[in-house]
């Protein structure tokens, strides 16, 4: 799979991004703090951020997983035929000067041949001055209802904002739904991750 980086704003229908970041924005969405933002090596000066894992090892882990979840899976194509690794949402809180988090790939443990064929998509919650920077020195700015795509196996990393109170993300990790025959080498990618499951 080629390092390519897709940028996409206006992903989804204005009606269901509002009742998205208004839900994930609201006093009411429970969070869980985690001492470091990637756990790979990271410096004990990291900030931490926010987390809330939608759905992770095979089975949804929160009960907004039906509600908000639908509409994005469906245009990513999880819904027919593909398979979802993990959706989790993370907020970072305003610094006075941007912390930038160590290069990492998501969900490290994969088997090579899974994640060298899965995709990470990092939908954008709010707009703000901090943003998503990969390897090669691609900036993906944050805005609202703006999805980066890229394979799963391309090293990136957050950089924190300065100027809004928050930064609000959702990262997508998952198998692509296509119409494949049955002996297709994706197919048996599919059976693969399930096998490990």
């Amino acid at each position: 799979m080629d390092k390519v980086i897709s940028v996409q704003d206006n992903f989804l229908e204005k009606e269901e991004f509002d009742t998205l970041s208004t839900t994930v924005m609201s006093e009411h969405f429970p969070w869980v703090f985690n001492s470091l933002i990637h756990h790979e090596e990271e410096p004990s000066t990291s900030p931490g951020q926010l987390v809330h894992v939608i759905y992770s090892d095979g089975i949804p882990q929160s009960s907004y997983y039906d509600s908000l979840m639908f509409p994005i899976r469906n245009r990513l194509k999880v819904v027919k035929d593909g398979i979802l690794l993990r959706i989790k949402v993370n907020l970072r809180l305003r610094l006075p000067e941007p912390f930038h988090s160590n290069y990492h790939v998501d969900i490290g443990y994969l088997d090579k041949n899974i994640s060298v064929n899965s995709t990470t998509s990092i939908l954008y919650i709010n707009t703000n001055n901090g943003y998503t920077e990969f390897e090669d020195g691609t900036i993906v700015h944050s805005v609202a209802n703006r999805l980066a795509t890229f394979p799963l196996n391309t090293r990136h990393r957050g950089v924190t904002q300065t100027d809004e109170q928050t930064r609000c993300i959702i990262n997508f990790n998952y198998l692509k739904g296509i119409d494949l025959p049955e002996q297709s080498p994706e197919r048996n990618l599919r059976q693969l991750y399930l096998d490990q499951m």
